[in-house]
């Protein structure tokens, strides 16, 4: 008999925890932004968070390895009410990716991934990957916030309609970063926010000069050169600063 009945169907707008992907170059502020959510621990894989007063698991150093940060996910789900966590923060996941690496190329008995035939060290990672993510999921699932930190890298595009062009992507296999980019609710490109002024001409090219204003921005609208997202509807661009993004989101919730 069908589990599926009148009782299953969900009225009006649903408050669920996000899963926030932030990315964008080194110094921008991801880390700092993530730290300014609501009572949080993060998964220190970078060492990068030491002036941040929040709770934190050391998952950095050469002794440590994959397992560790699913035992981490373990850790926080059976404690998290006694730890007083509602956000957990992965920094970064790229950093989560080279322990996976490491983990298949000691299985595999190789140096580097890419000694593996046909892509199958690329398959063993994102499998890996998904386990860690199902971890990440299950906390979401007890209610907790869930923030993924990811450098950036320049990827092509060649798509049957366009053009080859570059665009900035999350820094990972692209197994992993297409699971990833499709399990997130927002992912934020962040970046310092800049113009160009032409600075002249030269041998018949016109010459720009890049000019910032030290303001630091997140995109959730994509655009034709970074990868953004949002399935819930807020302003694009916002400042770098996570009260305000908190406010959007609340906003939208309640149809402002």
């Amino acid at each position: 008999m069908s589990k599926i009945t009148m009782d299953s169907i969900i009225k009006g707008v649903e408050t669920v925890p996000l899963v926030t992907i932030i990315h964008g170059k080194e110094s921008v502020g991801k880390t700092y932004m993530a730290c300014q959510s609501d009572s949080p621990i993060m998964l220190d894989m970078e060492h990068g968070a030491e002036i941040h007063p929040i709770q934190k698991i050391p998952l950095y150093g050469k002794d440590v390895v994959f397992d560790d940060c699913i035992e981490a996910l373990r850790l926080i789900y059976a404690q998290h009410k006694k730890m007083g966590v509602k956000t957990v923060i992965v920094d970064s996941f790229d950093w989560v990716q080279k322990l996976i690496h490491k983990q298949v190329c000691s299985k595999k008995n190789v140096e580097t991934i890419d000694e593996l035939k046909w892509g199958a060290g690329y398959q063993l990672a994102a499998s890996l990957a998904q386990d860690f993510v199902n971890g990440l999921d299950s906390l979401r699932q007890l209610g907790l916030e869930i923030i993924i930190i990811c450098h950036t890298q320049i990827v092509k595009v060649d798509e049957p309609i366009h053009d080859l062009y570059e665009i900035y992507d999350l820094k990972l296999d692209r197994l992993i970063r297409n699971n990833l980019k499709e399990w997130s609710t927002i992912i934020a490109f962040c970046e310092f926010q800049q113009s160009t002024h032409l600075k002249g001409e030269r041998f018949g090219q016109k010459m720009y000069k890049a000019i910032s204003t030290g303001d630091r921005i997140m995109h959730t609208v994509p655009q034709a050169g970074f990868v953004a997202k949002s399935r819930i509807p807020i302003p694009s661009p916002l400042p770098l600063d996570w009260k305000i993004f908190q406010q959007e989101i609340n906003k939208a919730r309640k149809g402002e």
